[in-house]
């Protein structure tokens, strides 16, 4: 049995990979208050993870953060900190890195190519996370905006039959599922803390950042500091926000000739011209 000799730069790749990754799922999971995990914030510089929000700034600039925490807020993570996020950034891209080293090692590959790639791998395997947090975003975003139309047929509704705008909301909140009603659930909340049902809004659309959502809060708001008449104001939202899902379905009916020509291209003109031709060629050559 041959013994596989490991060059020195690859011992070195592979220790540096695994020290890494070891050392970021201890700081990750240690528990707060325990006495190894301040050795362990001490030896990374003040890091704990989800508490010390300064240790972020080490490695973004304050603006960088602010906006990831705004995409947290956008898919409705409100639970994760940036600090956590970054930590799932290196994980995963210390865990590619190791088994593109072990493969390595185990296979014997040589060249550059190879190295190039696991570099590719390893980067873009850093990326999952925020590739994740992105398709959150978006498909949250769609969930409210397929949510509106409905929750301001009901507010117009209620309103008209003669509550406040404040007990209409609680009446249609149990009847809106997803996104939408965690939302309104949490505007309730701080509107019964004393929070004005103004800001309670607005601060509703700056989390989610939904462009109908947004639009439909400012002529809330609007329509409430004018006097106008509020019942009149959503039946007008919800027909015009119901208009747009209407154009947005005629968009995507319209897109799909194009969106199929690559499936025909390569799957349904093939098994065609086999059906066509086939016989033809095979009596030919018989």
């Amino acid at each position: 049995m041959t013994i596989m000799t490991l060059s020195p730069l690859a011992m070195v790749l592979m220790t540096v990979a695994g020290a890494c990754a070891v050392f970021a799922l201890i700081v990750a999971f240690l528990p707060k208050g325990n006495p190894v995990g301040s050795r362990m914030k001490d030896l990374a510089g003040g890091w704990e993870i989800g508490t010390d929000q300064k240790t972020v700034e080490k490695f973004i600039t304050f603006e960088q953060k602010g906006k990831l925490q705004h995409k947290l807020s956008q898919a409705g993570w409100y639970s994760v900190t940036p600090a956590q996020l970054i930590v799932r950034c290196v994980i995963y891209g210390a865990g590619a890195l190791i088994v593109g080293v072990g493969l390595y090692l185990v296979l014997q590959l040589q060249g550059l190519v190879y190295m190039v790639l696991v570099g590719l791998v390893t980067l873009g395997a850093a990326q999952l996370p925020l590739s994740r947090l992105n398709g959150v975003v978006k498909k949250r975003k769609k969930e409210v905006q397929r949510a509106l139309p409905d929750l301001l047929d009901m507010l117009s509704s209620t309103v008209q039959a003669g509550l406040a705008f404040n007990a209409a909301l609680a009446y249609a909140v149990p009847g809106v599922s997803g996104p939408l009603g965690d939302e309104l659930r949490a505007v309730l909340s701080e509107i019964r803390v004393g929070r004005s049902r103004a800001d309670a809004l607005r601060a509703m659309a700056e989390r989610v950042d939904q462009e109908e959502l947004k639009t439909t809060v400012r002529a809330i708001v609007q329509s409430e500091r004018l006097g106008s008449n509020l019942s009149k104001v959503l039946e007008d939202l919800g027909s015009e926000s119901r208009q747009h899902r209407l154009l947005r379905g005629e968009e995507i009916a319209a897109k799909l000739p194009v969106l199929m020509v690559i499936p025909m291209a390569f799957f349904m003109l093939p098994a065609l011209f086999t059906m066509i031709f086939g016989a033809v060629l095979a009596d030919y050559f018989k």
